[in-house]
């Protein structure tokens, strides 16, 4: 026994009871008894083991991927290489496959090959093909490829050692998810035909493959790219609706209805009135201090009022605006302290001096009923 086959005995006895060992092989050519090499998988200690073996066929060309004549010029024949290295490490064990229907004619065909019957015992078969089918219905086919990469396992599809260590790898995947761990086909029902009504897989030449693999790493890229940009763009609209909506309240704070004022003014008040007015909304008739409430305004210069009551009773909002840009009406954005300065009345303004705020110690005219005590 050479090193290698004694340390996948060492590393088979420590698997998990009931783990599957993973078998693959490559034909040389289309002979169904022309494998030329065999490969086995299997975990243990958590790890991914294999180990492959080159057979020489009996007949027919090599024209196997990535393996010539010269190659298995001196390799046993499978009868030999099965009995020797392979049938004691499958002792008792559950086997797995992809495409059983297809893997266990071909190895019996290839031992048969040599006048003796396959002593291999009526052992359970684990089919990936058949579980992925099962379980993953969403898939696109169930070519090996495609099963393998929906669970993300990479492969080397020329390679029957790396296609066993991801079939062993694949139905691991599964049986952390599904309870497929009691499931087992016997190997009897497989030769006699029971897989055989399955959909035929769709086979993938290199260059397709190799093609599609392109295509998916393009969009890949793109949609890396896409959400990328896409970010800067979402943070971008954001700053601008928050920009908007900060411009809008201080526009709403500032916001006057002078729709309510005409050329007639405000109307002032008859001594009667003045009378019957509550004592706690009078204002006085001689200066004191008082609140504008915000939204408020007051005119600074004597001579605007006539032109902003005109513009009021027309409702032209331009001359308005244009007051209060060029600060011939002062809007307040909040409660501000007033002091009033006196008693004349200018079409119902008094006038008043500003005590706090942007405005404050500037001078000017403001409507009486907008003034709180």
């Amino acid at each position: 026994m050479d090193t290698n086959t004694q340390k996948a005995l060492e590393s088979l006895r420590r698997r998990k009871v009931n783990a599957s060992i993973a078998i693959a092989a490559d034909l040389a050519n289309d002979n169904l008894n022309s494998i030329c090499r065999l490969a086995l998988a299997w975990i243990s200690d958590g790890n991914v083991h294999g180990i492959s073996y080159f057979i020489k066929p009996r007949e027919g060309p090599v024209q196997a991927h990535n393996l010539t004549e010269d190659m298995l010029a001196d390799s046993k024949p499978f009868d030999v290489v099965w009995d020797e290295d392979i049938a004691f490490l499958l002792k008792d064990a559950v086997l797995s496959a992809y495409r059983s229907e297809r893997l266990f004619p071909a190895i019996k065909a290839s031992y048969e090959a040599s006048g003796r019957e396959l002593p291999l015992k009526d052992v359970y078969i684990r089919d990936l093909k058949f579980l992925a089918s099962t379980y993953m219905p969403n898939l696109a086919n169930d070519s090996l490829s495609s099963i393998l990469h929906r669970m993300k396992i990479p492969v080397d599809m020329d390679n029957a050692l790396s296609r066993a260590m991801a079939c062993i790898c694949g139905l691991s995947w599964l049986e952390n998810l599904y309870p497929i761990s009691s499931y087992g086909i016997p190997l009897s029902a497989i030769l006699a035909g029971a897989l055989q009504g399955q959909p035929e897989e769709v086979v993938e030449t290199r260059e397709e493959r190799e093609a599609r693999e392109q295509k998916e790493a393009k969009y890949a890229k793109l949609t890396y790219y896409t959400k990328m940009l896409f970010l800067p763009f979402v943070i971008f609209c954001l700053f601008i609706t928050i920009y908007y909506v900060h411009r809008y309240g201080e526009a709403e704070q500032t916001k006057v209805n002078f729709s309510r004022y005409s050329t007639s003014g405000v109307p002032e008040l008859s001594d009667s009135e003045k009378e019957a007015q509550q004592e706690k909304t009078r204002l006085p008739s001689s200066s004191g201090r008082y609140l504008m409430m915000r939204g408020t305004y007051v005119i600074p210069d004597e001579t605007t009022i006539p032109t902003f009551l005109k513009a009021s009773h027309d409702r032209d909002m331009e001359t308005i605006r244009s007051l209060v840009r060029s600060d011939k009406i002062l809007v307040f954005a909040k409660p501000t302290r007033i002091q009033i300065t006196g008693d004349k009345d200018k079409n119902g303004f008094v006038p008043i001096q500003i005590l706090e705020g942007d405005y404050a110690n500037r001078t000017g005219f403001a409507a009486n009923d907008m003034i709180s005590k």
